[in-house]
C-alpha cells in the first residue's frame, strides 16, 4: 500500500496571546481548536489544537494551533516542530507584541520556509491602523522566512479577507516540494491517551516516512517494541499515513504511563536516543544577552524539553553586541533526546525563560570534542557544508589500521578507496602500504630460512603497528595474501612460491617426514628424527615446523607430533570401533592404539578438540565431526 496522491502539509499558527489564532482557524475550518474547558473559560489556548483545511482536491493542510502565552512556549515549540509553513498572526488593535517576536524567531529557528502574515481583528479598527500594524510586521519579518511574504488583513467575525488568505496560502503551498512518504518513519508524540477496544493512542505530526497497520515500530526513549493496530489521519481511518499528516496510531505493546509528549514512534534506525549532540547554533535576532561556554540552557526538540550545558567549540561567547552570533557547539544533555542529523533545536535561557538561539543537529552521539580543536572543527564543518563522503574518508584515514565497523558505514562499503575485510573497513592506501611492508618482510625471512616459510604473522603485525585484534589481523592477512600471491601456512606469511623448497631441503624434509610417518601414533622426538633422517637436530626441528605449518604433521602437544596420514588411520579405526562398541574408556583406547597414559591423554584431548570424540564422564562417544567426510 502507498500514500494517496493528495499533497499533505502542516500549517502552524503563531503569535501573541489573544491575537485571534483560534478564532481564525475556526473561521477557516469550522473546527474549535480550544478543546479544554479551561481554554474556553480563559479564552486562550493552553494545549495544541488541530484542524484540517482542504485547499482543493489535491492539497490538504493539517492546521496546528499553538498557544501564544509566554508560559506555553514549550507547547508552541512542540507544535511548530513539524510545520511546513505558518501564519504569523498579529491583532490589528495591538500590533507586534513580545510573543509575536519570539514566535517568529522560533519558527525561523525550526526551519519553517513558507508562510503568510495575517493581520486579524480588522473589524475593531479603521483601515489605516490595520495597515500600520501590517507594516510593523513587515519590518519585523525582514531577514526571516516571512521577508517579502504577503500580509493579509482579515476578520474572523465578518469573514473579511478569508478568501484572500486562502489564495495566499495556496500560493505558498504550491511553491513547496511534496513531502511524499520518503525517509524513515518518525512521529514525535504530542498526545497520549487510551480508548476502550483500541488501547493506547498516540497523536503527532509525521515528520518523515509512512506507516500502515501491522508495522513493527519502536518507542524512544526506552526502546519499547510496538505494533501498529490502527492508523488514522485527521480523524479518519486510512490504509497508509505519512509525512505531512496529523496521525493517530493505536499501538500494541506499550502502556499509557510508559509514554509522554516528546517520545517518538520510529522505525528502527530512524533516530538515536542520545545525551550528547553536535550542532550549529545561531542567536535569534532579538536576544539581548550572551551565550557563554558551558552555559546551562533549556533545549526544545520535537516536543521534548531537557536541560543541557553548551560547550562552545569555536568561539568564547555569543552576543549581538560583539557581533559573534553563530557557533559550532557540543550540547551535553541532562536527559535523553531522540534526534537525527538535520533536526532543528530551540535553546531558551535558563532563567528568565526567553528564546536565545536556534540550532541544527550535525551529529548525534559524537565523541567529546576539545574546544578550538582543528580536526574536530574540520569534521563538523564537513558535516555541515561538505560532502559526507569526504568526512568519512578523513575519519577512515584517522582510524588508521584500527579501521571502522562496516555496519556503521554501510553507504561506503563499495567506495574504491575502501577495503572491506570481515566486519571492518580500512583505507586502501594504508593497506597497500601494509602489503608492501609485509611482502618485503616475507621475502627477507624466506631468503634467510626457507624452511620457516616467511615472516611470522605476529612479527609482521608488530612491525606495521596494526592496532586492531588478532582476528582482524588474520582476516586482513588472508585478503592481502589473495591480492599479492602470498602463501600463508600456519602462523607464517611467505612470498609466492614459498612452498617450493630448494631440492636439497626438499630431500631433508622428505626424510624427516618418512621417519615421523613410520613412527606411527607414538611419534618421535626431535633427536630421534634427526638421527633417523641423518640431519642435525635444529634442521630436523625446522623441518617439523615446516610440515606442521602445512598440515602434514599435527602438534598434539608442543613436544608430541604425529603425521596426518597416521591420524587418518586412527580416525578410520575410531569409526569402526564406534560402529561395533558404541563407546570406550581410556583402557580401551590404550588397547586400541598402544599409547601410554603420557601420550594417550593428550591424544584424547586432541580428538575431543577436533570433535572426533565426545567425552561424557570417563567415556568417549562418537563426535559430530568424526564422519563428516565419510
Amino acid at each position: 500500500m502507498t500514500l494517496d496522491a493528495t499533497r499533505h502539509f502542516i500549517l502552524g499558527t503563531a503569535g501573541h496571546v489573544d491575537h485571534g489564532k483560534s478564532a481564525l482557524i475556526k473561521a477557516l475550518t469550522g473546527v474549535e481548536t480550544d478543546r479544554l474547558k479551561e481554554e474556553r473559560d480563559r479564552g486562550i489556548s493552553i494545549e495544541l489544537g488541530f484542524a484540517e483545511l482542504p485547499l482543493d482536491d489535491d492539497t490538504v493542510l493539517g492546521v496546528v494551533d499553538v498557544p501564544g502565552h509566554e508560559r506555553f512556549v514549550k507547547q508552541m515549540v512542540a507544535g511548530a516542530g513539524g510545520v511546513d509553513l505558518a501564519f504569523l498572526v498579529v491583532a490589528a488593535d495591538e500590533g507586534v507584541m513580545p510573543q509575536t517576536v519570539e514566535h517568529l524567531e522560533i519558527l525561523s529557528s525550526l526551519g519553517v520556509s513558507g508562510g503568510v502574515i495575517v493581520i486579524t481583528k480588522v473589524d475593531l479598527v479603521d483601515r489605516e491602523l490595520a495597515e500600520v500594524a501590517a507594516e510593523e510586521v513587515r519590518d519585523l519579518a525582514v531577514g526571516t522566512f516571512l521577508d517579502g511574504k504577503p500580509a493579509v488583513l482579515c476578520s474572523a467575525v465578518t469573514g473579511e479577507g478569508l478568501d484572500e488568505l486562502k489564495i495566499a496560502i495556496k500560493a505558498e503551498v504550491d511553491a513547496l516540494p511534496s513531502r511524499g512518504g520518503a525517509g524513515p518513519f518518525r512521529l514525535p508524540v504530542d498526545r497520549v491517551f487510551t480508548m476502550p477496544g483500541a488501547g493506547v493512542i498516540v497523536t503527532g505530526t509525521c515528520w518523515s516516512g509512512s506507516v500502515k497497520t501491522g508495522d513493527q515500530l519502536i518507542v524512544e526513549p526506552g526502546g519499547a517494541k510496538v505494533r501498529v493496530r490502527d492508523v488514522q489521519a485527521h480523524g479518519r481511518p486510512v490504509p497508509v499515513g505519512g509525512s505531512g499528516q496529523r496521525l493517530a496510531l493505536a499501538l500494541h505493546g506499550v502502556k499509557k504511563d510508559e509514554m509522554e509528549r516528546g517520545c517518538q514512534v520510529i522505525i528502527a534506525g530512524a533516530a538515536v536516543t542520545t545525551r550528547r549532540i553536535d550542532a550549529r547554533l545561531n542567536l535569534v535576532a532579538h536576544f539581548a544577552g550572551e551565550l557563554k561556554n558551558r552555559q546551562r540552557v533549556h533545549v526544545h526538540h520535537a516536543g521534548r524539553e531537557v536541560l543541557a550545558r553548551v560547550v562552545l567549540l569555536d568561539e568564547d561567547l555569543l552576543s549581538h553586541e560583539t557581533g559573534m552570533t553563530t557557533v559550532l557547539a557540543q550540547i551535553n544533555l541532562e536527559d535523553a533526546l531522540v534526534a537525527a542529523s538535520g533536526d532543528r533545536l530551540v535553546l531558551r535561557f535558563y532563567s528568565p525563560l526567553v528564546t536565545m538561539a536556534g540550532g541544527t543537529v550535525l551529529a548525534v552521539e559524537p565523541s567529546r570534542h576539545k574546544r578550538f580543536d582543528e580536526k574536530g572543527l574540520y569534521e563538523l564543518t564537513v558535516l555541515e557544508e561538505g560532502d559526507p563522503a569526504d568526512l568519512f574518508r578523513q575519519v577512515l584515514l584517522d582510524a588508521g589500521l584500527g579501521g571502522l565497523k562496516s555496519a556503521e558505514h554501510e553507504d561506503y562499503i563499495d567506495d574504491p578507496g575502501v577495503l572491506k575485510v570481515g566486519k571492518r573497513l580500512y583505507d586502501r592506501d594504508l593497506t597497500d602500504d601494509v602489503a608492501r611492508t609485509v611482502d618485503m618482510q616475507a621475502r627477507e625471512a624466506y631468503e634467510k630460512n626457507p624452511l620457516r616459510g616467511g615472516v611470522s604473522k605476529e612479527e609482521a603485525r608488530r612491525r606495521v603497528k596494526f592496532t586492531a585484534g588478532n582476528a582482524e589481523w588474520n582476516a586482513l592477512v588472508e585478503v592481502l595474501a589473495a591480492d599479492n600471491g602470498w602463501e600463508t601456512a600456519g602462523d607464517r606469511i611467505g612470498p609466492a612460491g614459498a612452498g617450493d623448497l630448494p631440492s636439497e631441503l626438499q630431500a631433508t624434509v622428505a626424510a624427516v617426514e618418512a621417519v615421523l610417518k613410520d613412527a606411527g601414533l607414538p611419534g618421535t622426538d626431535t633427536a630421534d628424527l634427526a638421527a633417523a633422517a641423518g640431519t642435525g637436530g635444529a634442521e630436523a626441528g625446522e623441518c617439523l615446523r615446516y610440515m606442521t605449518a602445512r598440515s602434514r604433521a599435527m602438534a598434539i602437544t608442543p613436544e608430541y607430533h604425529v603425521h596426518v596420514d597416521v591420524l587418518a588411520e586412527l580416525r578410520d579405526t575410531l569409526r569402526g570401533y564406534f560402529e561395533d562398541e558404541g563407546n570406550f574408556k581410556f583402557a580401551d583406547f590404550r588397547g586400541m592404539t598402544g599409547l601410554s597414559r603420557k601420550l594417550g591423554i593428550p591424544m584424547l584431548e586432541y580428538l575431543d578438540a577436533c570433535k572426533w570424540t565426545r567425552r561424557v564422564g570417563d567415556m568417549r562417544l562418537s563426535g559430530p565431526n568424526l564422519n563428516e567426510d565419510a
